[in-house]
C-alpha cells in the first residue's frame, strides 16, 4: 500500500509544520543566486539533450557557491522598486499587480487563479508521471474523513514507456477522451486516450518542437513548452476521433490540416534553449513561465506579451513594460500557482525550490495591510530528509553524488492546500527510474502538512492536474482497478552504480573517501597539490574514480524486500485502499473461471496484460474482531497462535481435523497448519462442515461473508490456514474439478512484510526459442481481500513470525443440502487410497499416499 507501511512510506505525521516566512529589506541579496548566479546546475531536460552544465555521467556541476542566507527578496523587488519608467496607468506597463489583480483569469494545469467558488481540496487529481497518468481522489469517500491517509482512491488510466509532460481533456466526448503529451527524445506528440477502455485513437505530431515539457488548454486553443527551441508553442484544439468528431467540433475543436500533425497557430518566442522553459501559465495578455536556466542565467519566474509578433518576442523587463522577473524563488524551480492568502490580501507566486525539495512562496502584490513587500520569500515545505523514499541506494547515492540529492517536481494549488511530489532523483537518468516518490498535501492557511503519502510512480510526478483546470472529471473504467503494479529494476532499465575501490578492512580510505561526499566537492577532488584528493580521484566514486558498472535501477521498499528471496521477482502488486467490495449489480468482485479450466491458466503469459485473469483485489474489510477471537484463544511461548492450529489442540477442544497426506507435507507444505471449517471432495459431490464451523460463522458472517455477499450454501472450503516462521509452501498448482468452480479467496488476518506470495506464468521468447519464467509478488496486509487464481504455479515464502489468512473457496451456484455432511467434534478425516472425498471417523483413517493435491 501507499500509505502508512512498516518501512515509513506514506508516513502522516499529525501535520508537521515545516513552513517559515522571512520578511526582510528588499534591497537584500537573493537566497540562491549570488552576484555571480548560484544557478549554474543547468537541467537539460530528461533526456539529457539540453543546453545545459551537466557532465556526461548525469552528475551536476556547480561552478559558483550557493549562498546559504535565510531567504530573503532578492533584486526583483528592487526592480519592481524602482521600476518608475512606466507608469502603472498605462496599457505598456505589465507589472505583477496588473496580471494578478484584474478579473481575468490565470492558468496552469495545476492551478486556476482566481479559484472556482466550488473548488474543494479534495476535488480529484491527475498524475502525469514519467510513463503513466494517474487517477488520484484525496478523499476515498469511503469514511467522510478527507484527513485520513488510508482514505483515498486511485488507479493507473495509462501505461507507456513514451516521457508523459502533460494532458487536457477533449470536449464533446462524454468526458472519456484526454489528451497526453508525449515527448520523445526528438520529438513531441499528442496521444488522444479513451479513459474508459485504455484505447489510443489518435497520435499527432507538434512539428519543429523537441523534449516538451507543458501543455495548457485554454478553451479551443493549446499551449505547449517546447523547450529545446525555448518557444512557447500555439496550436488549435484538435479533432476528436469518431464517434466524437463533429461533437468535438461542434464545441471549438478544429480538423487538422495536415493528416498527422497539430494545427499550429504561432510560435511564442523570446526564450532560448538555455532558459529552459519548464511550466506555463496562460494569461488572456500574458504568458507567465518558469525557467530553470543554466549558466550565467538566473532560475526566474518571467513572462511573455501574447500580443507581439512572432518574430518580436522577447521576455518582459522593467523598463520597457514595468514587469520585473521573480528570481528569488528558487533553484531549478517547477510549477506556478498563484495564491491569495485572505489573511493579509497577499497575492503570492507560488512555485517548487527543487533543488532542495522544497516548496516556496513570492509576493507578487501584497495587500493593503500587509507587512511583506514584493518579492517577500517564504518557504512553505521543507522535506524530512530521513524518510526512506527520499534516500537512495548506496551505490547510487555514491555515482551520482549531488544528483541522487532531494528533487520536488509537479505542483497544483486547489482551495488552499497545495499537492507536490519529492524524490531523491534530481540527475536525468534517475529521474527517468526512479520507483516511488512522495506526494505531499500542505494546507497553505496553517502551512502543516495534510498528509505524505507514496505513490508507486515509476518516473516522475511530471504534472498534477486539477480538476478545475481539467473542466470537468473524467470517466473512468468501469472495471477501475485496485491493483498497483512495482516494476523492479524500474522495469529493466539499467543504472549506473559505483563502488569505492577500497579493501573491506582499510578504514582509514574510507574516512578519505567519505569526506568527499556531498556538498560541492569538485574542487577539492580537483586538487593536485593534495595527496588525499589524488587518491581520491582514483578510487573514491565521489571524485570520479572507484568501480562504476551498470545494474537494474533497484530502490524503494519494495525493491528491497524482494532481494531476500532467490526468485527473481519482476514486480510487486499491490492494493489500494477501497471499501467497495460488491460490483454496480449488487454481485461479488471475482476473477472469470474461464481461465481456472484445464489446461487454460498455461496460457497466461504476461502479467500485464492477463493480471484481469490472475489476481483481483475486492475490498479492505476490518478483520480486528477475528484476529482478536483468534488470540483469545491463546498464545504460545514465541508468541505466535502457531499451538492452536496443531491437530492436537483442535482435536482436544472439539475440532475435527483433516490428516495431511505425506507428500504433500514433506513436498509441498512442510509446517503449515490449518483450522477446518468447511472442506469438499476433490468433485465436490461432497461438503463438509466441521463442529467449529457454527461457533465461528456468526463472527465470520458480521466480518466477511456478508460485505462480500458470500452466503454459506455457496462455499465449498474455508479455513484459517498458519504459516509459521520460516514455513514454505512450495510452488504448486492446485487441481482437480474444484478448483475450476471456484473462486479462491484471501483475507489475511495476521501479517507482515516478509511474506513473499509469488506466482509465476511462462512466456515464450521467439528470439531465443526458449520460455521465460516470470514472476509476480502479490503483497498484501491485513484485511486486504483477494481473489488469486490458484490454477496458476504459486508459493509463500515466510522470512519472518507466523502469518494467518483467513480462505475462501466459493460457487456461483448454490450448494444443495443433500450433499451437505457434518463432521463430529473429534473426528478425523483422511482421503483413502484411489478415493476422490474425504472420510471421517472418530480413529485414525488410513492416509493417502496419492500424489494428487487437496
Amino acid at each position: 500500500d501507499a500509505s502508512g507501511d512498516a518501512s515509513g512510506n506514506g508516513n502522516n505525521d499529525g501535520g508537521r509544520d515545516r513552513s517559515k516566512s522571512v520578511n526582510h529589506n528588499p534591497q537584500a541579496g537573493g537566497p540562491c543566486n549570488t552576484g555571480n548566479d548560484a544557478n549554474n546546475e543547468g537541467s537539460n531536460g530528461e533526456n539529457g539533450n539540453g543546453n545545459g552544465n551537466e557532465n556526461e555521467n548525469g552528475n551536476t556541476v556547480e561552478d559558483a557557491t550557493e549562498s546559504k542566507s535565510e531567504p530573503t527578496a532578492t533584486d526583483t523587488a528592487t526592480d519592481a522598486d524602482t521600476a518608475t519608467a512606466i507608469d502603472p496607468k498605462s496599457e505598456n506597463y505589465w507589472g505583477w499587480d496588473r496580471i494578478v489583480k484584474g478579473d481575468k483569469p490565470i492558468i496552469s494545469n495545476g492551478n486556476i487563479y482566481p479559484p472556482s467558488p466550488t473548488e474543494k481540496w479534495t476535488d480529484c487529481l491527475l498524475l502525469v508521471t514519467r510513463n503513466q497518468v494517474m487517477w488520484h481522489c484525496p478523499d476515498g469517500n469511503d469514511n467522510d474523513n478527507s484527513d485520513d491517509p488510508y482514505e483515498y482512491r486511485r488507479t493507473i488510466l495509462f501505461r507507456t514507456e513514451g516521457r508523459l509532460r502533460g494532458a487536457f481533456t477533449a470536449p464533446g466526448t462524454d468526458k472519456r477522451r484526454l489528451w497526453i503529451l508525449d515527448s520523445p527524445p526528438d520529438y513531441d506528440v499528442i496521444i488522444e486516450l479513451d479513459t474508459v477502455t485504455g484505447e489510443i485513437y489518435q497520435v499527432l505530431e507538434i512539428e519543429g518542437t523537441v523534449d516538451g515539457h507543458d501543455v495548457v488548454r485554454i478553451d479551443n486553443v493549446i499551449f505547449m513548452v517546447d523547450t529545446r527551441n525555448g518557444h512557447i508553442v500555439e496550436f488549435d484544439l484538435p479533432a476528436s476521433a469518431e464517434p466524437y468528431t463533429q461533437s468535438s467540433i461542434e464545441l471549438g475543436a478544429t480538423l487538422t490540416r495536415d493528416e498527422g500533425y497539430v494545427n499550429i497557430i504561432k510560435r511564442h518566442t523570446g526564450y532560448t534553449r538555455q532558459d529552459h522553459v519548464n511550466n506555463v501559465a496562460v494569461h488572456p495578455d500574458v504568458l507567465v513561465t518558469s525557467l530553470h536556466a543554466g549558466r550565467s542565467l538566473k532560475t526566474r519566474h518571467s513572462a511573455l506579451l501574447r500580443s507581439h509578433a512572432e518574430e518580436e518576442g522577447r521576455e518582459l523587463n522593467v523598463e520597457t513594460d514595468g514587469f520585473a522577473p521573480v528570481k528569488n524563488m528558487g533553484t531549478m524551480c517547477h510549477g506556478i500557482a498563484f495564491w491569495k492568502d485572505d489573511r493579509t490580501g497577499d497575492v503570492r507566486l507560488i512555485s517548487l525550490d527543487s533543488k532542495s525539495g522544497s516548496m516556496a512562496s513570492v509576493v507578487v502584490s501584497p495587500g493593503e495591510n500587509s507587512e511583506n513587500v514584493v518579492g517577500t520569500r517564504h518557504v512553505l515545505w521543507e522535506p524530512d530528509l530521513n524518510h526512506p523514499v527520499l534516500i537512495p541506494p548506496e551505490g547510487i547515492a555514491r555515482k551520482y553524488n549531488n544528483g541522487s540529492n532531494i528533487f520536488s517536481k509537479g505542483l497544483a494549488v486547489q482551495n488552499n492546500v497545495a499537492f507536490f511530489g519529492v524524490s531523491f532523483a534530481r540527475a536525468p537518468p534517475l529521474r527517468a527510474t526512479v520507483p516511488e516518490m512522495l506526494l505531499v498535501a500542505v494546507d497553505l492557511i496553517t502551512g502543516r502538512e495534510k498528509w505524505v503519502r507514496t505513490v508507486r510512480t515509476n518516473g516522475l510526478i511530471n504534472q498534477i492536474l486539477t480538476e478545475s483546470y481539467l473542466g470537468w472529471q473524467v470517466q473512468l473504467p468501469a472495471d477501475m482497478t485496485t491493483i498497483e503494479m512495482t516494476y523492479h529494476g524500474a522495469g529493466g532499465s539499467m543504472v549506473e552504480v559505483c563502488d569505492d575501490e577500497i579493501d573491506d578492512d582499510d578504514e582509514a580510505s574510507k574516512e578519505i573517501c567519505k569526506s568527499f561526499e556531498g556538498g560541492d566537492n569538485k574542487k577539492k577532488c580537483r586538487d593536485r597539490n593534495n595527496k588525499e584528493s589524488m587518491m581520491a580521484r582514483e578510487v573514491c566514486c565521489a571524485c570520479g574514480g572507484g568501480d562504476v558498472y551498470e545494474t537494474p535501477f533497484m530502490a524503494g521498499a519494495l525493491d528491497s524486500e524482494i532481494m531476500k528471496v532467490d526468485e527473481t521477482v519482476e514486480a510487486t502488486s499491490t492494493f489500494v485502499h477501497t471499501a467497495e467490495c460488491l460490483e454496480s449489480n449488487g454481485t461479488t468482485k471475482s476473477l472469470p473461471l474461464q481461465m481456472k479450466e484445464k489446461g487454460a491458466a498455461r496460457e497466461l503469459s504476461n502479467f500485464e496484460e492477463d493480471l484481469k485473469y490472475v489476481l483481483k483485489h475486492i475490498c479492505n474489510l476490518d478483520v480486528n474482531p477475528i484476529v482478536n477471537k483468534l488470540v483469545a484463544m491463546g498464545k504460545g511461548e514465541d508468541n505466535s497462535l502457531d499451538s492452536q492450529f496443531t491437530n492436537e489442540s483442535q482435536f482436544a477442544k472439539g475440532n475435527g481435523i483433516i490428516t495431511e497426506r505425506p507428500h504433500v507435507a514433506k513436498n509441498i507444505k512442510p509446517g503449515t497448519t490449518s483450522m477446518q471449517f468447511i472442506f469438499s471432495s476433490k468433485q465436490v459431490d461432497q461438503i463438509f462442515h466441521f463442529p467449529w464451523l457454527d461457533e465461528w460463522l456468526p463472527l465470520l458472517q458480521d466480518a466477511i461473508l456478508t460485505p462480500l455477499n458470500v452466503p454459506v450454501n455457496r462455499i465449498i472450503r474455508m479455513m484459517f490456514a498458519n504459516m509459521p516462521e520460516e514455513s514454505t509452501i512450495n510452488f504448486h498448482r492446485d487441481l482437480n474439478t474444484w478448483v475450476q468452480k471456484a473462486h479462491r479467496v484471501h483475507i489475511p488476518l495476521i501479517t507482515h512484510d516478509d511474506i513473499f506470495f509469488l506466482t509465476k506464468v511462462h512466456e515464450y521468447d521467439e528470439e531465443t526459442d526458449e520460455w521465460e519464467q516470470r514472476v509476480l509478488r502479490i503483497k498484501s496486509k491485513a484485511g486486504e481481500v483477494y481473489e488469486f487464481n490458484n490454477a496458476l504455479e504459486h508459493a509463500v515464502r515466510n522470512l519472518g513470525r507466523s502469518r494467518v489468512h483467513l480462505i475462501i473457496d466459493w460457487m456461483e451456484e448454490p450448494i444443495e443440502d443433500s450433499i451437505v455432511t457434518k463432521v463430529n467434534p473429534g473426528d478425523i478425516c483422511a482421503y483413502p487410497p484411489s478415493s476422490q472425498t474425504l472420510i471421517c471417523a472418530p480413529e485414525s483413517g488410513e492416509e493417502s499416499e496419492e500424489k494428487d493435491e487437496l
